[in-house]
């Protein structure tokens, strides 16, 4: 008799797991503020962009695949947050890390309508960033060229307009 409450509590203690919060699907890390390695990459018309063809403008350097189910989940937001901020000289750059060539990511990205730049990074690319060793991996590059943070797994448009707010505040360095 004395355990017929043990029921109902196990019943409130699961609904409460179950609608609880979901925790960000990224872990953020800090940089050091390094400055971000100079690279180049093809694009999918096999045509090389170097990094310095963004000078003086916000990156988000998305590394990412075709075959990752969190990258392809986390695209929505990255076209959103592209979309919110293109005037503002604020670039999503996908690295697509997928091998074998860009028809296969061509084709993706023309299906999903991806609203960005997107490059095919190969191991020396990867390795420019000290190796990626799992996708989605993301960095937040501000105007000076400078590695803000990087981010494990899927970043959400929220995330990057507030790791934006303060970047977008500092003016461009004109040296640069």
């Amino acid at each position: 008799m004395k355990t017929r409450w043990l029921i109902p509590l196990a019943l409130a203690v699961v609904l409460l797991w179950l609608t609880r919060p979901s925790a960000p699907g990224f872990t953020r890390l800090p940089t050091g503020n390094r400055p971000m390695p100079a690279w180049t990459m093809l694009d999918l018309a096999g045509q090389p962009v170097a990094s310095t063809n963004f000078a003086g403008q916000i990156l988000v350097l998305n590394f990412w695949a075709t075959w990752c189910p969190p990258c392809v989940a986390e695209i929505p937001d990255l076209k959103a947050f592209q979309a919110a901020h293109s005037t503002q000289r604020v670039v999503v750059i996908g690295a697509s890390i997928d091998e074998g060539g860009s028809a296969k990511v061509k084709s993706f990205v023309e299906r999903n309508g991806l609203n960005y730049p997107v490059l095919l990074a190969d191991l020396t690319v990867q390795d420019l960033f000290g190796g990626v060793s799992g996708v989605p991996t993301t960095f937040l590059v501000n105007r000076e060229g400078r590695l803000v943070t990087r981010y494990l797994g899927p970043v959400t448009a929220e995330e990057l307009t507030q790791a934006i707010a303060p970047l977008l505040a500092t003016p461009a360095n004109p040296s640069r």
